[in-house]
């Protein structure tokens, strides 16, 4: 039975040194993992981006104990071949507590001019994985892919091989299916809901078998939008506008049927909601996210109520939920509030 953890998991736009001061409480008061989601320009009302890679190698240098998860990068915006130098260079500043997270990262994707015929994300995973294990092991290579080509010689024999887990982001039912049969971790996107894991588990577990492994024993990840504090209104209010950005970028780039309909969210409710933003604004768009909309896509309030909603995560097969962007009127107080109220109760459910 895998061991069921907790993380946090925050967007590149998170300014460095916050970034590291909130890994470093997560780190302090004993959370299993901290990743960076690398957000590109797209989510620029939430910050300016930054180099996911970037911030990982701070929080390395800057914690003890906590594993250091991308969560994700795509293999569009760097070839395989640096994705395994990083991950050589993240798992020796970080003493080994490195994870390699790998997605389409749609609507990066689609905003640099791929679309639904070229981004193929199929091959181009599982070239990249091939490729970046490869490398990791020290095997010499010569790749030829549908996606990705690569030569290299073998390691250097004074160079030991690189152990790094491999996580994959997905969405899609045949994405599902290949990260069930090739990642080490599957990671589900934002407003994945209870219907939606069940779904999920139900097309890892089609690739888990291609690999002759168990669903049950592929650790089942997702950002969940968070926000906790003692006073419910306050944790709901400051997650508002997360929720606005996040509906747009569904409507706009994903819309991804299954996912959305698990949530019980209507293109009605959604809708209305992209566009306000585009045409007036993030704070008209905020202003329309009700707190029934919420409670269908994120999860916020007090310790009780972020502990039922997550306890139904975990009852549907999720087993480390990676809690996004941990808003909060105090992010800090967010964090202590996690371990002491939150981890302890989904570990032991």
């Amino acid at each position: 039975m895998l061991k069921k953890e907790i993380g946090i998991c925050m967007l590149s736009a998170t300014p460095i040194a916050e970034f590291v001061k909130v890994a470093r409480v997560a780190d302090e008061v004993g959370l299993d993992s901290v990743w960076v989601a690398e957000g590109y320009h797209f989510f620029r009302d939430l910050g300016e981006p930054r180099s996911a890679t970037t911030v990982a190698a701070a929080i390395a240098l800057n914690t003890k104990r906590i594993k250091i998860g991308l969560g994700i990068i795509p293999p569009y915006t760097r070839h395989p071949a640096l994705i395994a130098m990083e991950a050589v260079s993240l798992s020796e500043l970080s003493g080994g507590r490195f994870i390699l997270g790998l997605g389409a990262a749609k609507a990066a994707a689609m905003h640099m001019g791929y679309t639904a015929e070229t981004l193929k994300p199929i091959p181009a995973h599982r070239d990249a994985i091939a490729i970046v294990r490869a490398l990791l092991e020290g095997k010499a290579l010569d790749y030829k892919g549908k996606t990705f080509t690569f030569d290299a010689p073998p390691r250097h024999p004074k160079e030991p091989a690189t152990k790094v887990p491999i996580a994959m982001g997905t969405t899609g039912p045949v994405i599902l299916k290949l990260a069930g049969e090739i990642a080490d971790i599957v990671l589900l996107p934002t407003f994945t809901t209870p219907a939606f894991v069940r779904y999920a588990r139900g097309e890892i577990a089609k690739g888990a078998a291609i690999a002759g492994r168990s669903v049950d024993d592929i650790p089942l990840g997702a950002t969940i939008p968070f926000s906790v504090h003692e006073d419910s209104r306050k944790a709901r209010d400051a997650i508002r506008q997360l929720t606005a950005v996040y509906i747009t970028n569904k409507v706009q780039n994903i819309k991804n049927d299954t996912l959305m309909s698990a949530a019980g969210m209507s293109a009605e409710e959604a809708e209305p909601i992209a566009r306000a933003k585009t045409e007036r604004g993030i704070e008209a768009a905020t202003a329309m996210v009700t707190d029934e909309i919420m409670d269908k896509v994120v999860i916020a309030g007090n310790p009780d109520e972020v502990n039922v909603k997550l306890k139904a995560l975990g009852d549907a097969g999720m087993t480390m939920p990676l809690l996004y962007q941990v808003i909060g009127p105090d992010r800090e107080r967010a964090i202590r509030l996690i371990a002491e109220t939150v981890r302890p109760q989904f570990v032991a459910s």
